[in-house]
């Protein structure tokens, strides 16, 4: 009789644990935060890709944003430009031999500093813009003349050797000694961005210079 009276109470008790977790809008079994110390979670218990970014605090998803590029990622992006060059005008315009160029920053910092030597232009990615083509392939800087063969990827695909950038033409005309440089003078080096130089050769078809093109950057 006894052995009943416990089983009886025990069910008793069940439900009422039951009925309290449905009360509070949790399912039997379920674990609300106020059973969680705090600390009590480590990574092992967590599932993997389950926290998103909306999970994490703001402190942590400011500084998630300012990290550099993992090792072995890659980044992408454009770059360019288009100016006028114009035969006669007002001397702001400038026709022949003038020098130009085009600025990118990086979504996230390369882990060393890019120097001359990183950033890499490949021209055989170039198509004529025009039908028919009344347009010239952009032509490289000296110091250039390696990179379409170390620079593998494509326009719709951009890739880059480790700790290098790859910028690829996709269009271009009255544009000669291209190069891609570091946007720091001299032999230094950043962390955060680089540049594409280039000079017009004349007037052009449409009184007009222009680069348009892709990079990319992967982390050493």
């Amino acid at each position: 009789m006894r052995g009943r009276v416990i089983s009886i109470i025990a069910i008793c008790g069940a439900l009422l644990s039951l009925g309290i977790a449905q009360a509070l809008g949790s399912s039997p079994g379920s674990v609300s935060a106020t059973d969680i110390q705090t600390g009590a979670v480590g990574s092992r218990a967590i599932q993997d890709r389950s926290i998103q970014y909306v999970d994490i605090s703001r402190q942590l998803r400011g500084d998630l944003e300012v990290q550099g590029l993992q090792r072995g990622r890659t980044e992408h992006g454009v770059i360019g430009g288009d100016f006028p060059a114009i035969p006669s005008g007002p001397s702001t315009e400038c026709p022949n031999n003038c020098s130009w160029a085009g600025y990118a920053s990086l979504p996230f910092s390369a882990r060393a500093a890019l120097t001359d030597a990183d950033v890499l232009v490949d021209n055989t990615t170039w198509a004529c813009g025009d039908n028919p083509c009344d347009q010239t392939q952009p032509t490289l800087n000296s110091s250039e003349s390696g990179s379409p063969a170390a620079c593998t990827g494509s326009i719709a695909t951009p890739t880059a050797p480790a700790g290098k950038v790859c910028i690829y033409i996709a269009g271009g005309d009255n544009a000669a000694d291209v190069a891609g440089y570091s946007v720091v003078p001299g032999t230094g080096g950043s962390p955060y961005g680089f540049k594409l130089h280039w000079v017009s050769t004349g007037a052009g078809n449409s009184n007009n210079t222009f680069i348009d093109a892709v990079w990319a950057y992967t982390a050493p």
